[in-house]
Order: C-alpha cells, then structure tokens, then sequence
C-alpha cells in the first residue's frame, strides 16, 4: 500500500525536542485532531497512553505505532514525529525510537490500518530504510522517501526451487483480503457490486472450516484477524504466552487464532 495517501506533509514534524514520551504523543494526537478538524483528542489520547501503559507501541526496528480507533472517523490519518536522538519508547528490543507513527482509524477500517503498520515494518526492517528518512531534511523530504519506498516494496518473484507456499498462510492472506472487502464494501458511497463481487470470489477459495470460524467472529466481535503487536493481540488487547507466541513463529503449517479471544492472528 502507499503510505502516503495517509500522511499529510503538515501532519510530519521533522525535529521534535521533547524528551518525554507522553509529550510526544500528546503532540502528535493534537495534530492530527487540529489538521482534520477532528473530535475526540481526549478519547484518542486516552486510548493511547492506555494502551502504552500495558504494552509499548515500540516494535523495534526503530519505530514506534501508537493507534486508536475513533469512530465517526472516515479513513485512516497518520502524523509521523522524527526524533534525530532517539526517544526512550521502551520498545520491545530495547532499544531508541527515531520514528513515530501515531494513527487514528475507524473501527470499520481495522484492516486497512493492519496493512498500513505491517508495510512499515516491512519497510522499516531494512536499516538502510530507516537511515533515508533520518537523512531527508524537511516534512516533504520525508514524505518522499516514504513513497519511494512504499512503491518499490514488492514481493520478490518465486524461484523454481522455492518451496510452495504452505495452504495455511494461503488461507490466512485470504481471509485478510476478505476482511477488506468488507470493510471496503460497507463504507463504498458506489460501486458496491464490485466489493460484493470480490467478496464473492474470495470466499470460494477459502477451506470452508476456516471460513465458518470467520463468520462468525465477523457476526460476533468483528474485525477477525487482527494483528499482534509485542506479544499484546490487537484484538482483546491480552496480553499472549510467550510460548505460544513462539508457536505462532515456529508453526506455519495452520492458521493461529488469539488464546483469549479465539481471532484470527499474525504477528507483526
């Protein structure tokens, strides 16, 4: 996806001073709020800083993900705070957030912002990534290097000696798909027959025991896959085992859903 149709340039600040991690996040919030005309900084704020004290939103890699979901919200908005320094995020590995990427979304929109946090993970696991948005000098620089590459980031072509890829992760990019479809399909102002066509099609494809599961969780407590981020599902926001998030990593050979709240997972 292209990151940047979320990210407007006055909504990246280059240089942020502050030391303080809730200073920073206030910061951001506040931004986002005023550039949309926005309401509910105090409910977005305190979804965030809640979520920070039970797990932080700091993947590693040098990059932080704070989120809320915010209803009334049309589409997915993002502010990015450079911190040339480093700020201490108490992130998972340990070590220095250079870039914040605070993101305020639908609930409708659950999948659209999966796809947008595991694009820049993807994108920012690549040290020399990191190290061209550290390097652009102003907002629009930033953004720049950021659609660079968002565009360039394509799945590399299989080789014969491959192996297939198993039926599992099939399923699982499916049902992913599926998810946006329907999210797609119900916030469409027209064109509705397409989204419902896709929907359709994708259905088809997947194992019927799979996609049971899925509807359900879709009538009960939608979204049904969710991401996991720090060892923390998305989802219920629990915390998970250790051990089973080493199963998780370990066994690609079936499709994992949350221990608390039976949802589709992966992990970012």
């Amino acid at each position: 996806m292209l990151l940047t149709d979320y990210i407007d340039v006055d909504c990246v600040l280059p240089e942020m001073k502050t030391k303080v991690k809730a200073d920073a996040l206030r910061e951001l919030t506040d931004l986002l709020i005023q550039k949309h005309k926005l309401k509910g900084m105090d409910a977005a704020l305190d979804q965030i800083m809640d979520r920070e004290g039970t797990e932080s939103t700091g993947i590693g890699d040098g990059i932080a993900v704070p989120h809320a979901r915010i209803s009334g919200l049309k589409t997915l908005h993002c502010a990015v705070g450079r911190f040339k320094k480093g700020l201490d995020f108490s992130a998972i590995d340990r070590q220095p957030v250079y870039l914040v990427f605070l993101i305020l979304f639908p609930p409708t929109q659950q999948t659209l912002y999966l796809n947008f946090i595991a694009s820049l993970a993807k994108i920012l696991q690549d040290a020399s990534n990191l190290d061209a948005l550290m390097k652009a000098k102003e907002a629009k620089d930033i953004l720049v290097v950021l659609k660079e590459l968002s565009q360039s980031m394509q799945l590399p072509e299989a080789r014969k000696d491959d192996p297939p890829p198993r039926k599992a992760q099939i399923d699982l990019i499916l049902l992913s798909r599926l998810q946006l479809y329907y999210e797609m399909y119900e916030t469409a102002k027209s064109n509705k027959t397409k989204y419902k066509k896709l929907i359709t099609d994708t259905r088809k494809l997947i194992d019927e025991r799979v996609l049971r599961h899925f509807d359900r969780l879709m009538q009960a407590r939608p979204p049904a896959v969710v991401p996991v981020e720090a060892d923390t599902c998305q989802g219920c926001f629990m915390r998970l085992s250790t051990q089973f998030i080493q199963q998780v990593r370990d066994n690609d050979d079936v499709i994992h859903t949350c221990e608390n709240c039976s949802r589709y997972i992966y992990i970012v």
